[in-house]
């Protein structure tokens, strides 16, 4: 978005002026307005769909739950994860925030990608050598896009910015466990996962309680150039 503006009348100033308040609300609020109706905040449905998500799926790659009972992650991973951060994607592109869209629609399609694989990993059982190489080779590109959005949402808030640090030790243990076939590095990966769980589910729980009470109760270090 190109926030510059030409210098001249004060009739242009107070133009700027009313624009670099919407500007303000919609970055700082993200609440669409639809046919006249103010929408909420998409925000919190999403880190909290990541959050309980990612806490279920890192209890059982952090070796803390036996994969006898994994099927309630992948329950998890195909309504809450996927579907949930989907809809919160979608409901962002109508708050104009780009990176929200990006963030809750690509994370949710991780989610039903991954547990879709999970639940067809069984088919690649004649190729155990494979699987796992696929599965990081899998993992490698969502390290990559993680490292990414890691970088820029360092101008958002702090909080948000180490929920993603998380999220990129935990994507790049779990590539390295998976490629390299070992466990204990699977097992390091998953904890990382559970700290990214926590840190999402934080931030959930500010934007609700700033949307709810009108104070930032929870302190979430917004960006400030």
């Amino acid at each position: 978005m190109d926030n510059t503006y030409p210098a001249s009348t004060g009739g242009e100033g107070k133009m700027k002026e009313k624009f670099e308040k919407v500007t303000e609300k919609v970055v700082m609020d993200e609440k669409p307005v639809i046919a006249g109706i103010e929408v909420a905040n998409p925000n919190p449905l999403g880190l909290t769909a990541f959050a309980l998500t990612a806490f279920t799926m890192s209890m059982f790659t952090a070796g803390l739950l036996p994969e006898s009972v994994s099927n309630v992650g992948l329950s998890m991973g195909y309504f809450f994860g996927g579907a949930g951060m989907l809809l919160a994607g979608l409901w962002a592109f109508f708050a104009r925030s780009t990176f929200g869209a990006t963030a809750y629609c690509s994370y949710g399609f991780y989610f039903l990608s991954y547990t879709y694989y999970m639940v067809e990993m069984e088919k690649d059982a004649a190729n155990p050598d494979k699987t796992h190489v696929a599965l990081g080779v899998f993992l490698l590109g969502w390290t990559i896009f993680t490292i990414c959005m890691t970088i820029i949402s360092y101008r958002t808030f702090r909080a948000l910015f180490i929920m993603f640090v998380f999220l990129t030790l935990d994507y790049f243990f779990n590539m390295l466990g998976a490629w390299a076939d070992s466990k204990r590095t699977t097992r390091a990966g998953g904890w990382f996962g559970l700290l990214a769980a926590a840190s999402g589910l934080y931030c959930a729980m500010g934007l609700v309680i700033i949307d709810t009470w009108k104070e930032e109760v929870l302190p979430l270090g917004y960006y400030k150039p």
